[in-house]
């Protein structure tokens, strides 16, 4: 897909549209949010349309010229002079065009923008449409404010598998159940039944074709989860049972360390050991989850 920077984008028709447009090419452009339109059409605006500072402290003056065939160097001077009236006084101008880049016309302009800086006056530089369109591609919002037709469409795919991701993210959370297998002991130390409750929705419900992840990396990285809690619930069920006290409690039964030491100490070590992979495999499915649908840090 073509960068937003490389697009080749239609100039605007009307002179309200491109002022608009080169006003948030301008606060991109100089980083500051100090820019405004100067008066409205018709009226005496000596030189510049608009003004403000940029983020070094400068007086920026810009005037727009909505000149698709070209912008001529007459023009240039005879703006070059109305912004000398200008007030308070500008440090630097800059002719906005909807015309494309002309070599003889940037030539000429940096000749008497060299005249003008040793003549201690203001400089003066062109920016060309190609210019403006590449200061708004440094901000999507700003550039699909003005050019909503260009914005990609949703990504049906990466919407379902998002949709998903959060939806299994809250169901297992470090927070919650995933945290209480890392740190409950099953040596002897009874449990709510509830605590596990996410756990065994996540089993009966996330091997099913509406729970199915498109992007296959994220997919396999949830089978092999549920793989592994599927062996984790089933040593639950067959291996701790009710407390006697509370039928809401469970545990591996605390006499069986006196009764039949070596099946005790054999189901905890496993179920110590399902847990620390059930941990490993979650955090693999979130950082899976996290590269494929947010993409690596610093691209796009």
């Amino acid at each position: 897909m073509p960068t937003l920077a490389g697009l080749v984008l239609p100039p605007p028709r009307s002179w309200d549209e491109f002022e608009e447009i080169a006003l948030s090419a301008a606060k991109l452009r100089w980083n500051s949010t100090d820019l405004y339109r100067h008066g409205r059409q018709g009226q005496r605006q000596d030189g510049v349309d608009i003004f403000g500072h940029a983020a070094d402290g400068r007086h920026i003056g810009v005037q727009g010229k909505n000149t698709v065939d070209g912008v001529a160097i007459t023009t240039i001077k005879a703006e070059i002079k109305q912004a000398e009236t200008f007030q308070p006084p500008i440090d630097a101008l800059y002719i906005a065009t909807t015309a494309k880049r002309d070599v003889a016309i940037q030539k000429q302009v940096r000749l008497i923008s060299q005249r003008r800086k040793k003549a201690g006056q203001f400089p003066v530089a062109v920016l060309f449409w190609e210019d403006i369109c590449q200061d708004l591609a440094a901000d999507d919002a700003v550039f699909f404010k003005h050019f909503p037709q260009f914005r990609p469409s949703a990504d049906r795919a990466r919407e379902h598998d998002q949709k998903l991701f959060d939806e299994i993210s809250q169901l297992l959370s470090s927070n919650g159940v995933i945290g209480f297998i890392d740190q409950h002991n099953m040596a002897g130390f009874s449990f709510s039944d509830a605590k596990l409750d996410p756990l065994r929705e996540f089993y009966y419900e996330w091997n099913k074709p509406e729970r199915e992840f498109l992007t296959p990396e994220i997919e396999t990285a949830k089978l092999k989860l549920w793989a592994k809690a599927d062996e984790y619930l089933d040593v639950i069920a067959t291996e701790t049972s009710s407390t006697e006290m509370n039928v809401d409690r469970r545990w591996i039964p605390q006499d069986w360390e006196i009764t039949q030491p070596d099946h005790f100490w054999r189901v905890v070590k496993q179920l110590h050991a399902l847990a620390s992979e059930i941990v490993s495999l979650h955090a693999e499915l979130i950082r899976t989850g996290k590269l494929h649908l947010f993409g690596r840090p610093g691209k796009k």
